[in-house]
């Protein structure tokens, strides 16, 4: 069988292999793209595993200065809050989206200028009591 093939594809014209080529090529990199492809989910159960994996990782992290109401802790390094913060953003569903996307950007401006530290917890009280609460009604954890 395997002689037939390659005497087929030594029938086919220069364009045609050439087609052919690009054929094989594109599938081969779409499945691998379709295997690469992380699978993330937006659900109330993918966003309650990650907090809880990142609530678990934060507390490992030593500090007070950096405050969080939504994982109950304060940490020296505001970066932190961000890589924990775009790792929900991912997950969230869609109604606290929009809202963990405000703090991780806000931890963010904080990590950068921590002068605008003031400012930005300020601006961000709103986002931080909704992700609070709606992380205490739908993942089941105590945050006082």
């Amino acid at each position: 069988m395997n002689k037939k093939i390659q005497d087929k594809a030594r029938s086919l014209k220069p364009k045609q292999r050439a087609v052919a080529m690009a054929a094989a090529v594109l599938i081969a990199v779409l499945i691998a793209l379709l295997i690469a492809r992380p699978m993330t989910e937006r659900s109330v159960a993918a966003y309650c595993q990650v907090y809880k994996e990142e609530k678990t990782r934060l507390a490992t992290f030593p500090g007070n200065t950096w405050p969080s109401g939504v994982f109950n802790d304060a940490l020296s390094d505001a970066g932190e809050f961000v890589t924990s913060f775009d790792r929900l953003e991912k997950v969230a569903p869609d109604d606290i989206k929009n809202d963990v996307e405000t703090l991780r950007q806000l931890y963010q401006k904080m990590k950068d200028d921590p002068s605008s530290a003031i400012a930005a917890s300020l601006s961000g009280a709103g986002a931080e009591s909704s992700v609070k609460e709606w992380t205490k009604s739908h993942c089941g954890v105590d945050l006082r």
